[in-house]
């Protein structure tokens, strides 16, 4: 009876009894949407504000540490969950950095990103940025790590933890290039 109403679209899998194909509404969503349904009802509205002002406030809190880093520098305005920085070479200065000092800040943070996913204790992303803020080198592309704080079970000691993992791993890296 269900399928007298169906409809086809192409934004739906067409197997026989996919979600999508048994709901009378272009656009319902497939099983993808039960996620997001069985979180709602288990953590409920005030359980899902929670979350997120948990999340907030860690991120605020790894920003600052990130801040107060000798040799980090945060390349974006966190709002929810992430913070992006970019770790310096030994005996780098903020300022006005020039193009060779660019070049040895992206390899660096390069190799560090290789070393993290090869040894796997910690996992953070990275990518290519337009640092349109200027914080390195304006209009120039950087090559950041970044931090994102949507594991419930984080806590502000793990932040410590990732933060001298850093610092071992690009000691570590610096040592090897002398």
């Amino acid at each position: 009876m269900l399928r007298t109403i169906s409809t086809y679209s192409d934004l739906i899998m067409q197997e026989d009894f996919a979600f999508g194909q048994v709901t009378p509404f272009i656009g319902t969503k497939g099983w993808m949407s039960l996620k997001l349904w069985m979180m709602m009802l288990g953590r409920g509205r005030a359980g899902l504000a929670e979350l997120a002002d948990h999340r907030q406030k860690l991120t605020r809190r790894f920003a600052e540490l990130v801040d107060a880093h000798p040799r980090l520098v945060r390349l974006n305005d966190p709002d929810l969950a992430a913070v992006v920085f970019a770790y310096l070479p030994a005996g780098s200065r903020l300022g006005r950095i020039d193009e060779p000092a660019l070049d040895r800040v992206n390899q660096l943070n390069i190799a560090l990103h290789e070393r993290i996913l090869a040894e796997g204790r910690w996992h953070l992303h990275q990518f290519t940025l337009p640092d349109d803020l200027g914080r390195l080198r304006k209009g120039s592309v950087v090559y950041p790590l970044r931090f994102m704080a949507n594991n419930p079970g984080l806590t502000e000691s793990h932040m410590h933890e990732v933060l001298a993992y850093l610092d071992n791993l690009a000691s570590d890296l610096e040592e090897q290039a002398a």
